[in-house]
């Protein structure tokens, strides 16, 4: 790769890294919210309680995951994999092909419930539900912010595919993603027990998917991660079903921010 087109590919990531910044800066929610970092479990619109989770929550989570997840992950996917059973496109004029799969609803669906309800409420137990001081946490109320996390995971996954068709590789891309992913957890949630989630999700959720590329789900059209190349599973094996991509660990982190902050809107709902 010529090193102008590089640079021009490293300035064009970080320009995204700061679309993000100021999409989250109180500049563009004010005058919806200003800035607050605090002990208290406290946001506005919310009532201080512990997190636990509840039927309702974690069935509206599923559903929520089942409609909305698929056309993230179509956002996701028009660079990063090829689905390989049951697989659905759908010709997006003038804006590429979505591709996902009749499989992707169900296990979204399990997903959110998961990471939005019954794993926040374990973590909190053990880590507590109070806020980290000094970050630049929003105010807002729980539709706002479920609103914005939403639409800065829509950012995030559109950014890992715009980077690597930039010329990024895997290496290159991650730091700059996991920095928007952290800016979108310190902005909208502020939590350490969220922020536990979100890394063990970004860690854990790649490795979630090996299962189901080794039964022909799915796999990636440039792999550039081989979890298991200690047990002979490396690039030079052939096992394509073992090849991970770098850039779905940022992405996991902010689908975990989201799915939390949906079931911290669905909290408030059942208890108002």
């Amino acid at each position: 790769m010529h090193r102008k087109p590089a640079r021009s590919a490293r300035s064009y990531g970080w320009v995204v890294l700061g679309a993000l910044a100021g999409f989250t800066s109180p500049s563009f929610v004010a005058p919806l919210a200003r800035l607050r970092a605090t002990k208290s479990a406290r946001f506005a619109g919310d009532k201080v309680q512990p997190v636990q989770p509840q039927t309702g929550e974690a069935t509206g989570l599923a559903i929520v995951g089942a409609v909305l997840g698929p056309a993230v992950d179509a956002i996701h996917n028009q660079a990063l994999l090829r689905y390989d059973l049951l697989p659905v496109s759908a010709d997006l004029v003038g804006c590429g092909v979505a591709r996902t799969s009749i499989l992707v609803p169900p296990l979204l669906a399990v997903a959110y419930a998961l990471l939005g309800s019954i794993l926040p409420a374990a973590a909190a137990s053990m880590i507590g539900s109070c806020n980290t001081k000094n970050l630049p946490l929003l105010s807002l109320d729980p539709q706002r912010r479920a609103i914005l996390a939403v639409a800065s995971t829509c950012i995030i996954i559109k950014a890992s595919e715009l980077l690597l068709t930039a010329g990024w590789n895997g290496p290159e891309a991650l730091p700059v993603l996991m920095a928007m992913a952290f800016l979108q957890w310190a902005s909208l949630d502020g939590r350490p027990f969220a922020l536990f989630l979100a890394l063990l999700a970004a860690i854990g959720g790649p490795l979630c998917e090996l299962p189901l590329m080794w039964l022909g789900a799915w796999h990636y059209t440039a792999p550039d991660y081989w979890p298991l190349a200690y047990f002979g599973f490396g690039p030079a094996s052939g096992a394509a079903w073992a090849g991970l991509s770098m850039t779905t660990g940022p992405c996991y982190f902010a689908v975990t921010t989201d799915a939390i902050a949906l079931g911290r809107l669905f909290r408030k709902r059942q208890c108002a």
